[in-house]
């Protein structure tokens, strides 16, 4: 081959080697992630640097640290004439330092789990590149590793020979964060996921240790060279063998001794052929300082070049890696506590089984973990002590308190309630309730589904004060408790008849509301009956929400009609807000003639049906609630009833009003409301 076919390919995107059949031709990069490192550290802590052994589960049981890597010319571009001579052209990447960190955990004497992360700390080269490719100036990732290995037979570190079996699994982070980015240079990770089963075999004869490992690493192939020129152009899928024999002494925790690597492709019959064969050799040293620490010094060479093989390789590896220490052949089947069990299957090798065994742990007698006398295969609260009174139901439990307040749950009438700071005298472990959410609990409410209201009865606690005449005003604040009144500021006037009255879920007034005709003008002789309103309201806070409405007699146009109540009703509304009522408290409304209270077919009638009325909304009223017609206000139709300024005499006794011509109004007109 010359010097060396020094052909590598890329940290993300493949080296290609492009060889002309009769003149020389330069290199082109292919366009896909290639991982081009081909050192792979074994587990953290093992003897070795490259080749494993069998036997790791049974003498760590975790390990963790960094192998340092350095490559010399790792990644080289040359060509090669018509003749077949191949010379070097550039060293794309002349030098290259890598560490992998490494974890790795052993289970139940047998399963190895390995992990390791590459991070290149440096690559040095020809600034210019080459084909497309260059040394990445920035730190940067190649592609985890994670790996499992399980110990098929064998007895660790005393068998002539052991054989495990296993896997390792490539993750590429350039299919998983985009080849953008400045972490992943092209040549330190494959563009897709890379996999490799392998076996290894591995013995000890006195101080002689060996181990033999073959695998097979599937990857997709990567084109190097032309077309027509076969060799050393193709990488892809290859099969990785490598060997390994050291002297090592587990009393002194030294081990020393070569490894070597053969890496052949597996394309087109072209295994073990020199164009397509990589073969590395490296000599190491390991030695564990104080039982904990691993130090391991290696160095190698590549031989036979393929992408990957550098110059010349020094390893460093430095691993927190305790040692159980020396395992020994048993003299033969032991059985320290002579029941039969050897110690080898026995989970309590220095307990005798006993009367009645574990029936789930071999040679174990069965426990009692709380030291209750309930042997645990019967007792419902194993690691809880039955405690001086045992729970009947459930065998080896005590009697529980679920609600945490001191009151056994079989004493308990709430158990899963606790009983609070003031419990209930009556209702052992509960707590003292407010059913009615006054404030006055349960045993000292004599109403207790009754809230006391604001005024409180004085002489039944948690009750509300009587309203014997009905009118909201509660007996011990008004004046009149036999006579239904109206909420009032005075205290002489409170529950007293007067203008207004509470009464069927209306403000009753006892006179009428007075406009000027046609018109929503109040008329000053309505103020005093106003004014009775707003102080109803002012004393009667419970009151929330009153509607007033506007209501006519039939005459005239519905809609004239309708429009005369609402504004008249507005008009009402504005006044009592004016005199100290807030706005949220009311609502207007005007209904016209659509809610008589009388046929409108006498004067009579229709004098009853001219009325503004005062709803009480809210809070809700009893259903069927009627509107007192007794009390309706009379709207004004005649000069009498007017503001004053024309017609009659001023205060005089209105007229009755005369029925209105059964033919409409004319257009233009409205009858006089």
């Amino acid at each position: 081959m010359g010097k060396s076919v020094r052909l590598a390919l890329g940290l993300a995107a493949a080296l290609a080697v492009s060889i002309g059949p009769q003149a020389e031709k330069p290199a082109q990069a292919q366009q896909q992630g290639f991982q081009v490192n081909r050192y792979e550290p074994t587990a953290a802590g093992e003897w070795s640097f490259w080749v494993d052994h069998p036997w790791y589960s049974s003498m760590r049981y975790f390990a963790a640290g960094i192998t340092l890597n350095y490559a010399h010319n790792p990644l080289v571009f040359g060509r090669v004439s018509s003749s077949g001579v191949f010379s070097q052209t550039t060293a794309v990447i002349e030098h290259q330092l890598i560490g992998h960190v490494d974890l790795a955990g052993s289970f139940l004497d047998r399963v190895l789990l390995t992990a390791s992360l590459p991070i290149t700390f440096l690559e040095k080269g020809d600034p210019n590149g080459a084909g497309g490719v260059k040394a990445n100036d920035n730190i940067s990732f190649g592609d985890p590793r994670v790996g499992v290995m399980i110990r098929l037979f064998g007895q660790p570190y005393r068998s002539a020979i052991s054989m495990s079996i296993g896997g390792l699994l490539w993750i590429p982070l350039r299919g998983l964060v985009g080849s953008d980015s400045s972490l992943l240079p092209p040549t330190g990770s494959d563009q897709v996921m890379r996999g490799m089963p392998k076996l290894v075999l591995g013995g000890l004869a006195s101080h002689v240790m060996w181990s033999f490992s073959g695998g097979v690493m599937i990857r997709p192939d990567a084109r190097i060279g032309t077309i027509n020129d076969p060799a050393g152009q193709t990488a892809g899928t290859e099969l990785q063998l490598g060997a390994a024999i050291a002297y090592a002494s587990f009393e002194k925790r030294l081990a020393i001794g070569p490894e070597f690597i053969v890496s052949t492709a597996l394309l087109n019959g072209n295994a073990f052929k020199l164009d397509y064969t990589s073969f590395e050799a490296l000599l190491g040293i390991h030695y564990n300082i104080a039982r904990i620490l691993q130090l391991g010094i290696g160095g190698g060479i590549g031989v036979l070049r393929q992408p990957g093989t550098p110059d010349g390789r020094v390893l460093l590896r430095l691993a927190y890696a305790p040692m159980p220490g020396e395992k020994k052949a048993p003299e033969g089947p032991r059985d320290r506590d002579r029941d039969g069990v050897i110690d080898e299957e026995d989970l309590c090798p220095d307990v005798h089984k006993g009367n009645r065994p574990d029936p789930e742990r071999l040679g174990c007698p069965v426990g009692d973990r709380d030291k209750d006398g309930v042997l645990d295969p019967d007792d419902k609260c194993p690691d809880e002590h039955k405690g001086n009174r045992p729970d009947p139901d459930r065998l080896g439990c005590p009697v529980g308190d679920r609600d945490k307040d001191g009151v056994l749950d079989p004493d308990d009438l709430c158990p899963d309630e606790h009983k609070g700071a003031t419990p209930d005298p009556k209702r052992l472990g509960c707590p003292a309730g407010d059913r009615d959410k006054d404030g006055v609990l349960d045993f000292d409410d004599v109403c207790p589904d009754e809230h006391q209201g604001q005024v409180p009865d004085p002489a039944r606690k948690g009750c509300p004060a009587p309203d014997r005449d009905k009118d909201t005003v509660v007996d011990p604040v008004d004046a009149c408790p036999d006579k239904p009144g109206a909420p009032n500021p005075d205290p002489k006037k409170n529950g007293c008849p007067g203008l207004v009255e509470v009464k069927g879920g209306q403000i009753v007034i006892v006179k009428p509301v007075f406009f000027a005709t046609n018109k929503d003008v109040i008329l000053a002789k309505s103020f005093p009956v106003l004014q009775s309103v707003a102080d109803a309201l002012k004393a009667s806070p419970q009151i929330k929400k009153v509607r007033v409405e506007g209501h006519t007699d039939d005459r005239g146009k519905v809609d004239y009609n309708v429009d005369l109540s609402d504004r008249r009703a507005k008009s009402v509304m504005k006044w009592l807000v004016e005199h100290g009522i807030e706005q949220g408290r009311l609502e207007a409304q005007g209904f016209g003639p659509k809610k008589p209270v009388a046929e409108n077919k006498t004067e009579a009638g229709r004098a009853k049906n001219r009325r503004v009325d005062f709803l009480i909304t809210d809070p809700p009223q009893p259903a069927g609630v009627q509107v007192q017609d007794a009390k309706s206000v009379e709207v004004p139709d005649s000069p009498d009833q007017s503001d004053g300024k024309k017609g009659g005499k001023k205060g005089a006794k209105a007229a009755p009003a005369k029925a209105a011509p059964a033919k409409a109004a004319p257009k233009g007109k409205k009858g006089k409301k």
